[in-house]
Order: structure tokens, then sequence, then C-alpha cells
């Protein structure tokens, strides 16, 4: 077996040298960590991870510890605590105990032995902190999750006694009779809690005859479900967890299905909805993320546990059809959006009866349709791109105040700034933010945070490799890593460019204008294009295309799959073009970063959506637009891959998760100062058509390599 000895001998370099490259420190020149990193590969050398954490003095090794990873309770929990304490770059270990006491005492030790930090537990020992403080473990150092604990000791959960209350309130409230209560082991204290509080409630009053109450294991939960539907015939069942109201519903849909039963249960947190089981929903992935945070900053002080705020009922309310033979007629632009909204709209045909019936269209023609025929358009709904808004809506929507007149009043939970840049024109309300999108600069933070990269960028600039804040700084880094220009770069080509029509080419040079000026109009109107804001920003835009694949893609979402490809450094895209990022054809998953665009002044993106002038359904396109407003509705589709105006979206765990640059992008549109256009003769500007002016003109020389 290799050792370091070994390698410094190959490489040509001191034992000292290895270790420093192998531990990641940049002082190496790029030369010699290419030749240590060589002779590693050469030799099949393997780290030793054990002695590396005893020389550090520390293993940044976190356990979470579950009873199983069925449950959505434990997947989302461990789920949220890992994504955050990887990108703090810790290494997250995961044991499961089966909810056996035994089993995890024994992997209690193990957990020990690998050096781990802190651990995170819902805990099949009845006294679980003793166990763990027994094995070597301080009060600091373990988090124990939903189950408090006899001893004193860091806890995170939920009040069970509120949520029994409240899930007997529910009971209370409908038209039940014969109840049955089914519930885990009752040796852990927050499920007592919730079984008693429940009970006590439910006894309180006499609208229910009977109450049926049956204890289960996770191994005999369908013997113990049979023994509920053989002993009575129960109106509602209640269960403490997702994993037994799921076999309520499985063993009573096919074995008891002649008379109706509601399943109540407590329940993690479902985006996307389940209608057959009434959710008292708990938000596991916050408690992963603030268990995980506690763990790595030590941040408590003097309390010693957090309770989170339940999310309480998720119920998706059915929706009185106004005519069941309705039909709404729906033009969008082609997008993920749009194919999100064609899964979503089934649970509204659903709910109403009403058939919805999306045609997509792509941006140009679109665009030429709706400006040439107006209100002619033999559509309900159109979901226009926001940079036709203030040009054509007043010739195609009809204000939505003449539908509803104090429709304003019911419009609250938006993204900042959202409704005065989506909705609202010389002060009337024309449509609602449909997906309202920024510009955000992604990066490959593999590539940012190589050794040998960093190295090799400050040997060639004396600057550091870091992400560009100027696009003086975007270009040099793009020049970087352009294999054409800088043959020791992995990747072919330094960013992005979206350069297939004249209007993406328009955008790429207004982007890099706004980060110079934030005017691009004199007061009477006349462009900018005689300045040094306006010369700096041709020549970056030229400069960027030049470090590009050259490649002319369509949109946005083409550069977009480009960068997912793997091959490109960074770009600048409207982040609902992004999600395809952490899709399963791409190569960049868990490599990438993201910031603020150079110049710190983005573009606002996106859609809008309105009522036709045409359309005879208007009030019920008008409920179906704040249908799809609802925060519950707009978290959906961003979970399916779209995007929504609604700030619950942006805050949702589960969404943030999958799509983690959301919260960043909520707190640009919070700053985001908008770049105004002004009115000419009574009209405003088209943004559109200046666009495609700019890139054709840019394009031209680009293209051509005339001097520009």
């Amino acid at each position: 077996m290799a050792t370091i000895k070994d390698i410094a001998k190959v490489a040509k370099v001191s034992q000292a040298t290895v270790s420093n490259v192998l531990n990641g420190k940049d002082n190496v020149s790029s030369d010699k960590i290419r030749r240590v990193m060589k002779a590693v590969e050469d030799m099949g050398y393997v780290i030793n991870e054990k002695a590396q954490n005893l020389r550090k003095g520390t293993a940044k090794i976190l356990a979470v510890v579950v009873p199983n990873l069925y449950d959505k309770t434990y997947i989302d929990f461990f789920s949220s605590f890992k994504d955050y304490a990887e990108r703090k770059e810790y290494t997250v270990d995961l044991y499961i105990t089966n909810d056996d006491d035994d089993y995890e005492r024994k992997q209690i030790q193990k957990i020990k032995s690998r050096m781990t930090e802190g651990v995170a537990v819902f805990t099949s020992i009845s006294d679980g902190s003793e166990a763990y403080y027994e094995a070597g473990f301080s009060n600091e150092d373990v988090v124990f999750i939903s189950n408090k604990q006899p001893y004193n000791c860091k806890f995170i959960g939920y009040d069970n006694i509120e949520a029994g209350k409240e899930i007997a309130k529910k009971i209370l409230q409908g038209n039940y009779e014969k109840v049955a209560l089914l519930t885990g082991p009752l040796t852990y204290s927050g499920k007592m809690d919730f079984r008693n509080s429940f009970l006590e409630s439910i006894v309180k009053s006499d609208k229910i005859s009977e109450v049926y109450e049956r204890v289960t294991t996770e191994q005999c939960k369908y013997q113990n479900v049979v023994r509920v539907f053989t002993h009575m015939q129960p109106d509602a069942v209640v269960t403490d967890s997702i994993s037994l109201a799921q076999t309520v519903k499985s063993v009573y849909q096919n074995f008891y299905r002649n008379k109706p039963v509601d399943i109540v249960s407590l329940s993690p947190v479902y985006t996307i909805p389940e209608r057959d089981i009434i959710r008292y929903e708990i938000d596991y992935r916050k408690m992963g993320i603030d268990a995980a945070s506690y763990l790595i900053n030590r941040n408590w002080e003097n309390r010693n546990e957090l309770i989170i705020e339940s999310k309480g009922f998720s119920d998706w309310p059915k929706i009185n059809s106004r005519n069941e033979e309705n039909v709404l007629n729906i033009l969008s632009i082609a997008s993920p959006t749009t194919r999100a909204l064609k899964t979503v709209v089934n649970l509204y045909e659903f709910n109403t009866g009403i058939k919805i019936r999306i045609t997509e269209s792509d941006y140009e023609s679109m665009y030429k349709l709706v400006k040439n025929r107006g209100a002619e358009l033999p559509y309900d709904i159109v979901r226009m791109d926001k940079d036709w808004f203030p040009v054509l809506a007043k010739s195609v929507f009809e204000p939505l105040t003449n539908i509803e007149s104090n429709i304003g009043n019911s419009l609250d939970g938006f993204l900042p700034n959202a409704l005065k840049n989506y909705s609202y024109l010389d002060g009337d309300i024309y449509a609602l933010p449909g997906t309202p999108s920024i510009q955000l600069l992604f990066y490959r933070k593999d590539l940012f945070e190589d050794t040998r990269l960093k190295r090799l960028y400050y040997e060639m600039y004396k600057k550091s490799l870091e992400v560009p804040k100027t696009f003086e700084e975007y270009n040099r880094i793009a020049y970087f890593f352009t294999n054409e220009f800088n043959n020791e770069s992995p990747i072919k080509y330094g960013c992005s460019f979206t350069s297939g029509e004249p209007g993406t080419v328009g955008v790429e040079f207004l982007m890099r204008y706004f980060s110079h000026s934030k005017r691009l109009f004199d007061e009477n109107g006349n462009i900018l294009l005689n300045t040094e804001a306006a010369r700096d920003a041709l020549r970056e835009t030229k400069d960027s295309w030049n470090y590009s694949s050259k490649i002319e893609h369509n949109w946005w979402t083409d550069s977009a799959w480009e960068f997912a490809e793997g091959d490109t450094a960074m770009g600048i895209y409207m982040i609902n073009h992004v999600s395809g990022f952490v899709g399963p054809d791409s190569k960049i998953r868990g490599k990438i970063g993201w910031s603020i665009v150079p110049g710190d002044n983005p573009m606002l993106g996106g859609s809008v959506l309105g009522i036709s002038k045409y359309s005879k359904n208007k009030d019920i396109a008008l409920d179906f637009l704040k249908w799809i407003s609802r925060d519950d509705i707009g978290t959906a589709t961003v979970l399916l891959g779209g995007m929504s105006a609604k700030k619950s979206a942006y805050d949702d765990t589960e969404v943030n998760d999958a799509y983690p640059w959301l919260d960043y992008a909520k707190k640009c549109f919070e700053n985001v100062q908008t770049n105004s256009y002004p009115i000419v003769d009574g009209d405003n500007i088209g943004l559109k058509e200046l666009q495609n002016l700019l890139g054709v003109a840019i394009k031209k020389g680009i293209m051509e390599n005339l001097d520009i």
C-alpha cells in the first residue's frame, strides 16, 4: 500500500508538501499540486480519514439516529439535516434502529468510535439521554427529537398536547359517532402527551358514542388496524404517525370500503396534496435544519429546547363550481412553469368540474399573436411575458377591478414588490403575478474551490479566485476557465451566452449595462448609448461571447441546460429556467453555488396572468387566478419545477431542499432596483422591441467581429 513517503518520491516533492496538498492547503504551487494528485491517482493512494481526523483534532462528523427510513417523518428530517450539514462541510452518518432499544445502544458505541461531534436522535430508549451520556457524549453533543427525555437535555419538538387538542377539536367538529385512536408505543413521552390530550378533549363531549384505542408497533401495524375494523365500524380513525395513517388507508380501501371512514393523522408537511388523509402537519424538515444548525454552531446559549410551531391542518378545500359545463382556455408561453401548471390544474378540475385547456406557444410566435390580435384572442386567460405587460396589457386584459372591485384587498402573501412590478399599470390591477423571476449568477462551486485551480489563478493574475462582483472580474474568470485560451482549465467554456435570438442578445447587453448605470434613457426618452457605461457594456458583452460555446441558444432554458451538462464554469440565468440543475440528467448536482449578478443590479423577468377582454367567463377566470395564487398551490407549483409569486413557496423547507437558491433569490427580490423605462407620447416604451433592436446590432457586431 502506497504511503505519503512513496507519493513524495514519485512527485519529487517533500512529504510536508504532500501533506499540505492532501489537506487542501493553498500554499503550494499549482505545478506541485498537479504532480502530487497525479501520483496519488496513479498509485491508488487512499487517505486514512481516521488518522487525518486525529491530526486535525476534529472529524466534522455528525450522526442522525432514526427508527426507519420509510416514514416520511424521518426522511424529511434526515434529508434537510444532511443538506444543511454538508453545505457547512460536515459528513453525516445515518443509523437506523428499527425501534429496538438494545440495537440502538450498540449503535451508540459505533457513533462514538467515529469521533462524532454531535448526534440528532429519535431515540427508541425510554431513558435515551442517560444512554448517550454514559457513552461519553455531553449534554451539548446530543439533541433529542420529538421525545423529551427525563433528564436535562437538548430537545427539538412540537407541542404534543396542543396537537392532541387540535385533532380532537377537528373530530368534534365532524359528524362522527365512533372514533378509533391508533398510536405507537406509549413509552415515549411525546406520544403519551398526545394520546392523553386527545382523549381528555374527546371525553368532555357527548358527541362521540364510542372511542376504541389500540397501541401498536411498526411490525404489527397491519394486524392492529384489522383489529380496529373488526372491533367497530369507525367513522374516523386518528393516528399519531403518517405511516400508521397510510396503513389504515390501505387496509380500509382494500377490505372495508362498505362504509366511509375519515383518517386524521399527525403528519410531516406534504407540499403535494394527499386527499385521502386529513393531516395535522409538523415541519420535520425545519427540525432537521434547526438540529444541524445547533450541533454545528452550538448557539442556543442558555436554553435547552426549541419548540417548532405546527403548521396545523392542511386542507385543500374544494371549490364550488358555478357551472360544470364551463371550460377555461389559457394561452401560455412554453416554459417549465407551464408544464407544472398542467399538472396542478388537474386538482382544480377534480374539485370544480371546470375543464382547463392550456395552449402553449413559443416566445416569438406568442408575442406576434398577442400584439396583433389583442382583445380578439379566443382565450379566457393569457400568461404573457413581463416585458410585454406595460405595452400590451391595456389592449389585451380586462382590468381585474372591473370584475371584482375590491380585489386589491384580497391580494396578500406575495413576494416583495411583486404586485407593483407584475400587476399594477397606471394605478389599476390588470393582472396577477404569474412567475416572477430574477437573474442570479450560478457558478461551479467545485471548480472555484479547487485548490490547484485557485493557486493557478493566483499565479496568473495575483488575485484570489472568488465569485465575481463586476463583469470585468466575470470575464477574467471566464477567460481563465476557457480551455481554448488556458489549457490548464478542466472544462471547455468559461461562461454561457444566449445568442440565438436578437432579444436574448439584447438582454445580455442590458444586464451588463445596468451593472454600470441605473438609467438607460434621459428625461426626454432618448436612449443613452453614447456613454461610457454603454461602451463598457458592449465590450463586456463581446468578451463574454468569446468565452462561451458560441452555440446560438434560442432561449435561456437552452443555455441553462448547457451549464447543467457540466462544460461551463458559470452563467447568469433567470431562476424560472434553472430547475434542471438538480434534475436526474444534470452533471452538476451538488456542485453549484449562486450569487447576486455582477454589478448588484439584476433584471426582473417572468410572466403575468391576466383575463382576456374576449372572455365570456370572466368571473370563473378570476376564481381560477385566485386559486392558482393560493399559498399551497404556489408551493406545489414550485416543487413541480415551476415558479410562484407567493412568499410561502420560498419559505417552504421542502422547496428549499429541492431548489436551495430560492431562499437567496427571495432576498434579491426584496432588494432589487427596478430599472424603469420612460413613457413617450403617452405610451410605454416596448422593452421587447428595444431588446430586439439592440440585439440585432450587437449580434451583427459580435458575429462579424466588428469594432463595436
